[in-house]
């Protein structure tokens, strides 16, 4: 019977209750106590009289894990008792491995199966590459997630788990059980015999990313004996990027920066490690180097190292260099106002996107690194933000924000340069929000008009652009790829350019993903789901003629989308659905369509008789790069900067 909440079990009542439970594993019990007992009913009382946070009563059933502050205590003489008697308790998994939403009840599960069916088979173990992952584990929920990520993301090396206590290493070695790559030990370092060791404190959680190949293959430069990665926040600034040092002692280098001040300072040595996450390969003297595309998130940096050398003078000389190739005259002071021989402001630009690595996947993510490239191109110091870093203490050091405006609005910072760009959802956008910054501009020549009217103030055009570095002519071979290419994720419609080509039975190539569901097997062929940035140039240069189509309400505001700068600047020929403004800014250099007509002639005829020759392309494809690349966008934006400082310079407080 289940106890009444509130009421204490006495030993006698506890026994019948253990006793009857298949969660109590006789045999299980005594090999951890080292006891021979000579009935169940022994064993049994002996737990119930000897609780020990160590011990288990059943391989399934582990104390530590269900219970890690023995709340147990008050209300019954050990835990599987209380387990047992209390109502609602067994709806909770005593074992990370015990899915209740398939098993159902654990006791009747257990009346088929055995444990060992959960549990799975006991693997041989060998190293299976020169890498081996030390991980310190003091807290059981963090092991138990680094065992399952580095066995999901890390295969191909030997990850040694250490745990604090014999509890501890039992339920992450039932947690490792069947993965041959994993071993857990309890005390003391692992035997290694790996090329290089990476060792991670108790401090560092498991990412939902990859972090490892670049952190190894950073101890392949020459001169290269240790290697860390980024440690962050969890958001998403930075915890650590290896230690500064002054005369007194070590802090963390660049703590709470944006990522791209350590980017700014990874080619230079390190003055000494933060501990964190630290890779040691073979080599015994070197220097330690930052490897900023490996993070890892770190809550709790904890104290700094210690040892000979702390403070010492190579270390303090080291520490200035790195700060200063950040962008700071010295550790912790104000930014660097001139690069490279030219002003320098310090820029954020604010997007959408997530910090987390599927952030790296959004179209706004790239757009704002494109920029950022080009802004660093004409000597400025550039950071990205998002959502989770927009609000970090060190923005007061930024001159300008660049807001490229997402789904919702952003407040402007007080003090700061506030800059608007409005590339997408202007039906979102109200006079009150844009009213708040100094400058506004968007990427449609016909919403700017109408806003400018309608508000009372000017809404600048700044159209969007092209990546002059991935979108060029000379790419590829023209005509040597698919006669009618689309590259674009389905987004849960049938895009108008796929849905044409269905209907006039175009040859159409396609690239994204979503679209199984949308297109009829044997039709339409759906060449892959995804194109990598660098290889879209490529792609584009070498097709028959290239699709565009724009969401209608974008389409009828004449926001021109970055795709027919990428296409146009590549030489390629282009096919657009017919968006305000598009003409104003190419003439007739890019064909539109408006009926299934339209689209058959301009997709199943001859190219030569429809689009400008590769004379015109050409010179198109030069006007691009020379009007609609980034680095026109970032000259503007700078031009706007500086005029917008020196306005309120002059005008004073």
């Amino acid at each position: 019977m289940p106890q009444t909440p509130g009421r204490a079990l006495d030993e006698a009542s506890a026994q019948r209750l253990v006793q009857a439970s298949r969660l109590f594993d006789e045999q299980w019990y005594a090999a951890q106590c080292g006891e021979t007992f000579g009935s169940r009913a022994e064993a049994v009382a002996h737990w119930v009289a000897n609780p020990d946070r160590e011990s288990s009563p059943h391989p399934l059933f582990e104390p530590w894990w269900l219970y890690p502050g023995a709340r147990w205590q008050r209300l019954a003489p050990d835990p599987l008792s209380y387990y047992l008697s209390r109502p609602g308790e067994q709806d909770r998994s005593p074992h990370p491995l015990v899915d209740l939403d398939k098993t159902g009840s654990l006791e009747d599960w257990l009346a088929e199966h055995a444990a060992d069916e959960i549990l799975g088979p006991d693997l041989p173990r060998a190293p299976v590459a020169d890498v081996t992952v030390l991980v310190l584990v003091e807290d059981l929920g963090r092991g138990v997630n680094w065992i399952r990520h580095l066995a999901a993301r890390s295969p191909d090396v030997t990850g040694s788990v250490r745990a604090l206590g014999p509890a501890a290493a039992r339920i992450l070695a039932a947690v490792a059980r069947g993965l041959p790559t994993i071993r857990v030990h309890e005390s003391g370092p692992p035997p290694l015999g790996s090329s290089v060791t990476v060792t991670v404190s108790a401090t560092v959680n498991p990412p939902r990313w990859t972090w490892l190949p670049d952190l190894v293959a950073a101890l392949d430069r020459p001169g290269v004996a240790a290697a860390q990665p980024l440690l962050l926040n969890p958001d998403f600034t930075i915890a650590a990027a290896g230690a500064s040092y002054d005369s007194s002692g070590a802090t963390p280098l660049l703590a709470g920066h944006p990522i791209a001040d350590a980017e700014r300072m990874a080619h230079l040595p390190l003055p000494g490690p933060w501990p964190g996450v630290l890779a040691v390969g073979r080599e015994l003297h070197g220097d330690t180097v930052l490897v900023p595309s490996s993070r890892l998130i770190q809550p709790h940096p904890g104290p700094g190292p210690d040892g000979p050398g702390i403070g010492s003078p190579a270390a303090v000389a080291r520490t200035h260099a790195v700060w200063s190739a950040a962008g700071f005259d010295a550790p912790g002071s104000r930014p660097l106002t001139v690069r490279e021989g030219r002003p320098a402001l310090r820029w954020a630009l604010d997007i959408a996107a997530p910090a987390a690595a599927r952030g790296n996947k959004w179209g706004d993510f790239h757009f704002a690194s494109s920029l950022a490239a080009a802004l660093d191109r004409l000597g400025q110091w550039v950071s990205l933000d998002h959502p989770q870093t927009r609000d970090r203490a060190t923005r007061e050091l930024d001159d300008v924000v660049v807001t490229i405006r997402g789904l919702r609005p952003v407040a402007p910072r007080p003090g700061a340069t506030n800059l608007l760009w409005v590339i997408s959802h202007p039906e979102d956008v109200t006079q009150e929000e844009a009213a708040a910054y100094d400058e506004v501009f968007a990427a449609s020549t016909t919403w700017a008009a109408e806003r400018s009217r309608d508000w009372g103030f000017p809404v600048t055009p700044l159209l969007q652009c092209t990546d002059a570095t991935r979108f060029h002519p000379g790419l590829a071979d023209p005509d040597s790829g698919p006669r009618v290419l689309f590259v674009a994720n389905a987004r849960g419609v049938l895009r108008p350019s796929v849905e044409a080509a269905l209907e006039v039975g175009a040859p159409v190539t396609v690239y994204g993903a979503g679209w199984d569901e949308w297109l009829p097997s044997g039709e339409v062929t759906v060449a892959g789901h995804a194109v990598a940035n660098d290889a879209l140039g490529a792609l584009y240069a070498s097709a028959g003629v290239v699709l565009n189509d724009h969401w209608e309400d974008m389409r009828t505001a004449g926001f021109v989308s970055n795709r027919v700068f990428d296409v146009l600047a590549t030489g390629s020929r282009l096919l657009s659905d017919d968006v305000a403004g598009l003409h104003d800014v190419f003439g007739t250099a890019v064909p539109t369509w408006r009926s299934p007509d339209d689209f058959r002639r301009l997709t199943t005829g001859s190219f030569e008789d429809q689009y400008p020759d590769a004379d015109a392309r050409a010179s198109l494809a030069e006007q691009v790069l020379a009007e609609h690349s980034f680095d026109a966008r970032a000259r503007h934006l700078l031009d706007s900067a500086q005029r917008l400082r020196a306005r309120s310079v002059d005008s004073g407080p």
